[in-house]
Formats: C-alpha cells, structure tokens, sequence
C-alpha cells in the first residue's frame, strides 16, 4: 500500500493517559495527493488496492539475524457521502511469506469502523477497530513495517490499538476497541458529552508468553467554544484495567479529572492541551500501591497543501501492553508527511517511551502467581517511506524502519523484546480509479 496524505497524519502515541479528553483540534483536512491507496473520504466510493513487497529484518530474531520476507496484502476503504449518518470503513490484511524454513507463513488483518448520526441537538458516535497481528504494530494501519502504509491512520481511531506499546517478540495477538460517544448542545456555543470505551489484548500463541489484558473507561465532559478558533473543557475519566484469569484476576482502577484546552493557532495549525490529576488504585496494594500522578496530553497537529505533521507528547498509567502488569508512561511522538508534485511523496514517523512499572519490586507475588514486578523500560522506534507514481494506478515505493528497547535488570519477564532490529524493504502498489458500488 503506497504512502498516503492524510487529514494531518495521526501521531504513533501509544500510552495515551486514560485521564484525558479525545478533544482534537486537526485543521482541516487536505486533499490525497498520492497514486495509492486513499483513505475514506465523504465521496461515496469504494477504494481499494493491492500490492506486494520484499522485507528485509535484521536483528529481530538475534542480533546478527537476518531475516527474508515476502509479502502480497490488499486493502479496501469506503466513506459514506451522508451529513447526518456518515460512515467510515477501512481493511488492511496480508500474508507475510518467510523465506527461511526456521520462520513460519503469517498474516495480519486489521479493520476499522466508525459509524455517525447527528439528530437535531444531538449527536452519536460508534467506532470499533479490531487487528490479527503476528508482532507489535510500529508503523501504519497496518502496524507491519515494510507493507507500505507509513502515515495511514484511519482518522479517529488509535493508531496502534491495545495491541502497541512495550515491544514484544513474535507471537500472534488480537487487540480490539469498541468506543462509543454522545453530545447534546445546550446552547449554540455549550455542550455536554459522555463517552465509554472497552478494550482487549489476547495472545494466541503459549509461546508469546504475553499478558492478557483488558480496560474499560468512561468520560463525562462539559464543553464551551470560546470563540472561532478556542474551546475549553472539563471532564471525569474512569478507567477499570483487569488481566486474565492466568494472571490471578489483578485489576486496578484509575480517575481523573482534566482540563482541556483547543486552539487553532492558524487555518493551518492546530493545537490542544489537556492535564489534570490521576489517582490510581488496585485490588493489590501490596503488589499495586495506591498512587496519585499526573495525566498529560499535549498535541500540535499542521496541514497545508501537500504537507502535513504532527508532535505529541503524553504521560499517564497504561495496562502495559502484555509485557507488565500496568506501567506509568512518558512518550514523544511525530510524523511528517508531503508530497513532492504529482509523482513523489514522502512520510516519517517515531516515537520515544520511557515507561516505569506500577507494580512494586522485592515483594512477594500471591500464591501460584509469577509475575515480573517493577522494572522500567526505554523504546525508540521510527521509519521513513517514499513513494513514487508510475501511472495512474501504479506506484512503487522504498522504506525503512528501525526499533530498539531496552529495559532495567530488575524486570524478570520474558516477553519483552530487548536489542534492535531494522527492517528494510521494496513493493509496489496497484490501485486503481475507485468504484460506486452503493451507499450505507
């Protein structure tokens, strides 16, 4: 799948805090200028693309370990033209073809819905997104690099799902969330929201030695536009995370309250803010002592012309993404993104975590339980990807990507990966004029 320009690529945050608002303030959106693949856009039409590639690992499997990959993937969107129900659908799915009799065929899917009504004073929102992965997502939708999809985030949903975070070694997951949300206008410029959301983390294979998890949150927020350009905010977070019965039924819950600032600094740049405090409590205090922290989300989003980028930076308490039982995270992330006239475009992402454990060390797990305790880790990972048109429907593209963790001695796990790995590849992109196939 060729390089997109997207409404202003989404930022490749993992640990959002569970303590903060889903405000956003993306300027508005520009036009897709590459020969690829297109996210949904409110014009009625199937679009749909496929392609193959040539991905080349080092380091994952070892540190002097290269690894050969082929890969054939598809993808498909559709936007609803509908003001009042609009709706929006994008899959990305492929099979990864290892060359080495030691590695096994593997596939990816992944799939996101998001389905609008606005009635009168209201307005509803529902979205679900759902991925089949055989490693941690770091780039794209699709979050395999090297498939082509680097700076494609469908807008409104989570760039890497319950399924990124910590990186692990291979091993297939499901990660899926279902979120929905509700506004009322209480006058032209005041309104009052709520929204719920619930999300999973299952691994499929024993050997992937990970930790399932679950969470659960609700948010109650009064908001108020100032003004053209400023909106201010208020809201409540709840938030339940709970690990699998292998896990000994360990939950710990956090709340908070936030305010939450918006500003378009310009037709072109974007900006919000939102922090407040984060109490955390668990089932455990012995393992999970009781905490108060800081839940912090700062985003500054650009878009204009051919060119879009994002900066972002957020702290709060995650579920730890199957590789501990509940972490506190800082992260920096960025994404630019632009095209180079009609025929050349060209994205970058990265990201930086610094994630300390919630779990206390040198003590006693319960009977039965083996648990890492304490620990904290350090991850960096980012990619690049050019694309060039050939034809109408025909466009090829390079790319590269790279990871590295490294985590404390005092963490005991087994499924955190530690090292750095490279990848690096070649494909190429089939996507021809979209189709009318009927309307949701």
């Amino acid at each position: 799948m060729a390089l997109l320009a997207v409404p202003g690529i989404a930022a490749y945050g993992q640990a959002t805090p569970t303590a903060t608002s889903s405000a956003s303030s993306t300027p508005a959106s520009i036009a897709g200028t590459s020969s690829g693949f297109h996210l949904p856009s409110s014009d009625g039409l199937w679009h749909y693309a496929i392609g193959a590639s040539q991905i080349e690992q080092y380091g994952y499997f070892g540190p002097s370990n290269w690894t050969g990959t082929g890969s054939i993937n598809g993808d498909l969107s559709y936007g609803s033209g509908s003001a009042r129900a609009p709706f929006n659908m994008v899959y990305g799915g492929g099979v990864l073809f290892a060359e080495s009799s030691n590695e096994n065929t593997s596939t990816y899917q992944n799939l996101a819905v998001s389905q609008g009504l606005m009635a009168g004073k209201w307005s509803f929102g529902l979205t679900d997104s759902v991925s089949y992965l055989p490693q941690s997502p770091i780039a794209g939708f699709s979050g395999i690099p090297g498939v082509g999809d680097v700076g494609t985030t469908p807008v409104g949903s989570s760039p890497l799902g319950p399924a990124g975070g910590l990186l692990t070694y291979s091993g297939n997951r499901v990660g899926n969330t279902v979120s929905g949300s509700a506004e009322r206008l209480i006058t032209g410029k005041t309104s009052v929201s709520a929204m719920g959301d619930w999300s999973i983390l299952h691994f499929l294979d024993g050997n992937a030695d990970g930790y399932d998890t679950s969470d659960a949150s609700g948010e109650a927020a009064l908001n108020h536009r100032i003004d053209a350009r400023d909106t201010v905010a208020v809201n409540a977070v709840y938030s339940l995370f709970t690990f699998g019965k292998a896990e000994g039924g360990i939950n710990f819950v956090t709340r908070g309250v936030n305010g939450v600032y918006t500003r378009l600094l310009t037709h072109s740049i974007g900006l919000d803010i939102s922090a407040g405090p984060q109490w955390l409590t668990s089932s455990d205090k012995t393992l999970i002592p009781n905490s108060l922290n800081a839940a912090v989300s700062v985003g500054l989003s650009y878009a204009r012309g051919l060119s879009n980028a994002q900066l972002g930076y957020s702290r709060g308490v995650n579920s730890g993404y199957g590789v501990q039982y509940g972490g506190l995270s800082d992260t920096v992330t960025a994404a630019v993104g632009h095209g180079f006239g009609r025929r050349w475009q060209a994205g970058i992402n990265a990201a930086y975590m610094h994630t300390q454990s919630i779990t206390q060390s040198g003590v006693t797990p319960p009977p039965g339980l083996t648990i890492p305790l304490g620990g904290s880790f350090d991850t960096v990972f980012g990619g690049f990807q050019v694309t060039h048109q050939l034809s109408r429907s025909l466009s090829i593209y390079g790319s590269y990507a790279a990871q590295h963790q490294t985590y404390s001695a005092n963490y005991t796990g087994t499924n955190a990966f530690n090292g750095t790995s490279q990848t690096l590849a070649i494909g190429i992109t089939y996507a021809p004029r979209a189709l009318r196939l009927g309307q949701f």
